[in-house]
């Protein structure tokens, strides 16, 4: 008897060390609470055979935006493929902002309204983001949907300044950080220690490579270890080279130009590399330099005339954000 109770109460003690170790537990450190979902009323207005309604969704960013919008989103709101959507949809209009890429960091935190459109048969459809407010690596970042005067859906930071930057953040998109800038790094080819003058980014074969900002193609072809690699001047003195390619993108050649977003290869492992990954080198005035540090100038401001209209907006916006969240059990409302 006495030693079961010996025994009982040691299992009782390691699993409460268990549970205070935890971070999902409560009154732990770094506790990830739950995506909490706001389900706002239907439109009684229907727009081309659809209605439409929005939707405010808040939490901690998992390790990816798609399994961040996986948890937060059940298939009653919005199927897999549609969620999918809407995960390229931030994406895409943050690339200029965050390199989701390198990854998500522990308490990185996002807000978002977006709509989703209703059909009389139960069918629904993703439909446009109208604003997100993110926390990442402790920098905050906004966008806003502005319906300007002409019928066009055109995004802005808070300040009203356009989202588009002179570089994008990224060459490849939601890939991992498989090594890093460094003064010394052991190179799993060569088998010493050297520096490591890029980023590397681990993707699947074929994944489209495209040129950070507009430039000038100074070489593509082999290039010693680099394998398949293109060599593209931008201005201010800055030169970027994107290494193990697969292949180079039909027509690209020396002399041409390429604008910012242009496909210039694809992903492979030709050269020294143990395995298909893009290696993304930055050089300013000829010195290799941490990609990280890109210049993040803002983007064009808003038109005088539509500044006040975009404020008022973004305040609305804002305002759904700020409401109480309830959680949203069914996607049917109407």
């Amino acid at each position: 008897m006495r030693l079961q109770l010996r025994s009982l109460l040691q299992f009782v003690a390691v699993t409460c060390l268990l549970l205070v170790a935890h971070p999902a537990y409560a009154g732990a450190p770094g506790r990830r609470e739950p995506a909490r979902v706001t389900v706002y009323p239907v439109s009684r207005v229907r727009e081309g055979g659809w209605y439409l309604q929005r939707i405010t969704i808040q939490g901690e960013f998992q390790a990816s935006i798609g399994a961040s919008l996986e948890e937060a989103l059940p298939d009653s709101l919005l199927n897999d493929h549609e969620r999918h959507v809407m995960a390229w949809d931030l994406a895409g209009l943050l690339r200029w902002d965050v390199d989701f890429a390198r990854g998500l960091d522990v308490g990185d935190r996002y807000s978002i309204v977006f709509e989703r459109f209703l059909g009389d048969n139960g069918e629904v459809r993703y439909g446009r983001l109208l604003a997100a407010e993110l926390l990442v690596s402790g920098r905050p970042v906004a966008i806003y949907a502005f319906d300007a005067p002409d019928g066009r859906i055109v995004y802005f930071d808070g300040e009203g300044r356009s989202l588009e930057r002179s570089y994008l953040s990224a060459p490849v998109d939601f890939q991992k950080i498989s090594s890093g800038f460094s003064r010394s790094r052991y190179h799993p080819v060569l088998h010493r220690w050297r520096t490591h003058q890029g980023i590397d980014y681990a993707a699947d074969p074929g994944t489209p490579v495209r040129t950070i900002a507009d430039g000038v193609v100074l070489r593509a072809g082999w290039s010693g270890g680099y394998g398949r690699m293109v060599e593209i001047r931008h201005a201010n003195g800055i030169v970027t080279r994107y290494g193990h390619l697969s292949a180079f993108a039909a027509g690209l050649r020396p002399s041409m130009t390429v604008p910012q977003g242009a496909v210039i290869g694809a992903v492979g492992s030709s050269g020294l590399a143990t395995g298909p990954h893009l290696h993304f080198e930055l050089r300013v005035n000829g010195v290799a330099t941490d990609p990280r540090f890109l210049p993040r100038e803002g983007g064009t401001p808003i038109a005088e005339n539509d500044r006040v209209a975009f404020m008022i907006q973004r305040q609305k916006l804002r305002g759904l954000m700020d409401e109480p969240p309830v959680t949203a059990l069914s996607a049917n409302t109407q």
